[in-house]
């Protein structure tokens, strides 16, 4: 569910904003929403592609970890 999120700009970053959502067709709530969306999707996926980054480095680091994962080798079929 979401909720409401209140901000404060400064009078010359809202006219900006204001505009490019008017440019848009949008509202500035929208607009702005939109944006905080986009960068919240960004920052997950930058999170998941650190923690593969991490198992990566500990794998290259481990030969017992490299071991146990080879031995439960590829998977042969997708999972629903």
């Amino acid at each position: 569910m979401a909720r409401t999120l209140t901000i404060r700009l400064d009078d010359e970053d809202r006219a900006v904003l204001e505009a490019t959502a008017r440019r848009q067709g949008k509202g500035l709530s929208a607009f702005v929403r939109e944006l905080a969306e986009g960068e919240a999707r960004h920052v997950r996926r930058a999170e998941i592609r650190a923690d593969g980054d991490k198992v990566m480095a500990h794998l290259a680091q481990n030969p017992a970890a490299r071991r146990e994962l080879e031995e439960l080798g590829t998977p042969l079929t997708d999972l629903p």
